[in-house]
């Protein structure tokens, strides 16, 4: 744990840094990626396979909110005290102290967890560059993500660490049960289980918020996956889709920041991730 120790420009920093292991940020790059298909620069993959990732986004919502739900370890002192406010304008001030603060349990990190599993999974199912390089690219991001807790006094070392192991762990689970991404259906599954327990050992909002997401997008898919093509077929038909992939990783990402009530969050959150699945379908349409 640093909190409190380093100086505000770094603090700042990683408050940005820490971002690329948040839920809203790896929901809209998940997204993003199976929308875009081969269209998105360099790291464009076919749609089963980014279905995938976002399976990871949601089985890793569903599985923190179980393992806090249980271990319920505590914060280091002063996690829920933001750093000073220097150069700030008002206008950002709350949104700055939502991203350099955390409540409630903190064994394991999510962060940790959620940046190792999703950014882990795109270096297994990108086609491009060499695997070297892309579990290195991984290894980095998730470092930094890691040290980003540390820096912003949110969690322990071991909090870190712990994270890191479970999600090498459960991201080899269920990449041998999606048989290496091409059945991502197995993983939604997996959500739902999962938030369902959550839902039972500890009504969270993270549990509330997965299981919503899980079974909004296990249905959809289940309904439009024979209709969607692995690739757009048009540049025009993948921005389309890429657009209303945006309006539903914004409404995933309002209402993961601002927990609204448990009903509100399950109906949210099946929309917008049975909007982001369906997003490929409505682009042809429109197109």
């Amino acid at each position: 744990m640093l909190g409190g120790q380093a100086p505000w420009a770094v603090i700042l920093l990683f408050a940005l840094i820490t971002q690329l292991g948040d839920v809203w940020f790896l929901f809209l790059l998940s997204g993003v990626l199976y929308v875009g298909g081969e269209y998105v620069p360099y790291v464009g993959i076919e749609r089963r396979r980014g279905m995938f990732i976002i399976a990871l986004v949601l089985t890793y919502v569903a599985l923190i909110g179980v393992l806090k739900g249980v271990l319920l370890l505590p914060r280091p002192p002063g996690a829920t005290e933001p750093p000073p406010l220097r150069w700030i304008p008002s206008i950002f001030a709350n949104l700055f102290i939502i991203i350099t603060t955390a409540k409630g349990p903190g064994f394991p990190s999510g962060h940790a967890l959620g940046a190792t599993m999703v950014w882990g999974g795109l270096a297994l199912v990108i086609g491009h560059g060499s695997y070297r390089v892309r579990f290195g690219i991984t290894g980095v991001v998730v470092t930094l993500v890691s040290l980003s807790r540390l820096v912003l006094g949110v969690h322990y070392f071991v909090d870190v660490l712990a994270g890191i192991i479970f999600g090498i762990v459960v991201l080899g689970i269920l990449n041998w049960l999606a048989e290496n991404g091409t059945h991502p259906e197995r993983v939604l599954l997996t959500a739902v289980v999962i938030g369902s327990l959550g839902l039972f050992v500890n009504l969270t909002f993270e549990s509330v918020a997965a299981i919503g997401g899980a079974v909004g997008g296990w249905i959809v898919w289940q309904n439009v996956a024979e209709a969607i093509p692995d690739h757009p077929s048009t540049e025009r038909e993948a921005i389309t889709a890429l657009f209303v992939g945006m309006i539903a990783s914004g409404i995933f990402g309002v209402v993961y920041i601002f927990n609204g009530p448990y009903l509100f969050t399950f109906l949210s959150t099946a929309t917008a991730v049975g909007t982001a699945i369906g997003a490929p379908v409505i682009g042809k349409r429109l197109s």
